[in-house]
């Protein structure tokens, strides 16, 4: 089985930027060599080296300077390789049988695994293993660093080997990476629309740096002396004021000239919810008014979904119900009736 979805082949874009270029690889393989080839933009070599017919599988969601991908394979593996130069690489186990070795250390359950930029990785995996890695471009890391976090780069990019994580941490980094490649699965089209690519951009970055900060080997500084109740009011007249294209977590944090941790506090001491949690019901009611004036037949859910920045329907489903108490084909259904 073989799936590859290709959008735009345009250079890499910045932490704000919608990423231009996007692509969604599934394929399984029968062969440790066909395997090595699949993962994109790596130079990498695999030798099989417990005995019995291989199979292997990817999928793979490269989005500019992202790229994240789960990895499966149900025979031990050394491998060595290189992704592509000046990125950081990130992990964390999904399920794990046997021994296994990342850059010569112990390979655990609940646990994060680091690749330091421009290093080579030794990897000798379990006798089976599931895997999520993600790649990250420097020079969006960096800039996303700088604008919206207060974390230690330098000390960020000394991280490498194996760090052992709460079972929480792991869960819920596996919980969100599952929902990101299910909605991607589920729709793979609706990467050609730009806001969704910027969505799930965000969303990625956003799941990748929180893990770290938990993790606590990121040394966050102090965040600066800000009145939460003005920057709340600030925040609120900037998403309000773009609702026809709402704004993300990261270009919120960049027109008020604050960090996400910052954002993030100040909304949870004055409203008690995220500002993740508040720029998703101004898209969903962006999306309600749209079904509600749409007569039926006129529109696909899915579209206004996706123009909404909403790529998982699943979870826009989900969404939608709990927020407004009834499905959105209801809603569709029902459109605006007179008073």
């Amino acid at each position: 089985m073989s799936l590859n979805i290709n959008i735009g082949e345009t250079p890499t874009p910045s932490a704000t930027q919608p990423p231009a270029e996007a692509s969604f690889t599934v394929i399984e393989t029968s062969d440790v060599f066909l395997q090595a080839q699949a993962l994109p933009k790596w130079h990498q070599e695999y030798l099989q080296i417990s005995e019995g017919a291989f199979h292997g599988s990817l999928s793979d969601i490269s989005l500019g300077p992202i790229q994240l991908f789960r990895e499966r394979m149900d025979k031990a593996v050394d491998q060595q390789g290189q992704p592509w130069p000046n990125s950081f690489v990130v992990g964390i186990p999904v399920n794990i049988e046997g021994e296994g070795f990342w850059s010569g250390d112990k390979l655990v359950s609940d646990s994060l695994f680091f690749l330091k930029p421009n290093s080579e990785l030794r990897f000798r995996t379990p006798s089976s293993s599931d895997i999520y890695v993600a790649v990250l471009d420097l020079n969006a890391l960096n800039q996303y660093i700088e604008d919206f976090t207060e974390i230690n780069v330098q000390h960020l990019y000394q991280l490498s080997g194996v760090a052992p994580a709460s079972q929480q941490l792991c869960q819920s980094l596996r919980y969100s990476l599952h929902h990101i490649f299910e909605g991607v699965s589920n729709n793979p089209y609706s990467l050609n629309d730009t806001r969704v690519r910027q969505v799930l951009f965000s969303d990625i970055m956003n799941t990748l740096i929180v893990g770290l900060e938990t993790l606590g080997h990121v040394q966050p500084g102090n965040p600066g002396q800000f009145v939460h109740r003005h920057i709340v009011e600030k925040a609120r007249e900037y998403m309000l004021s773009n609702k026809h294209l709402p704004p993300t977590v990261l270009e919120v944090c960049q027109e008020l000239r604050i960090s996400r941790r910052t954002l993030h506090y100040a909304f949870q001491k004055v409203l008690s919810i995220s500002p993740v949690a508040f720029l998703r019901y101004i898209r969903l009611h962006g999306a309600r008014q749209e079904l509600l004036t749409t007569p039926p037949g006129r529109v696909l859910i899915s579209e206004v979904a996706a123009r909404w920045g909403f790529w998982h329907m699943g979870m826009f489903g989900t969404y939608y119900k709990a927020l407004f108490g009834e499905t959105p084909s209801v809603t569709l259904r029902r459109g605006l009736r007179p008073g």
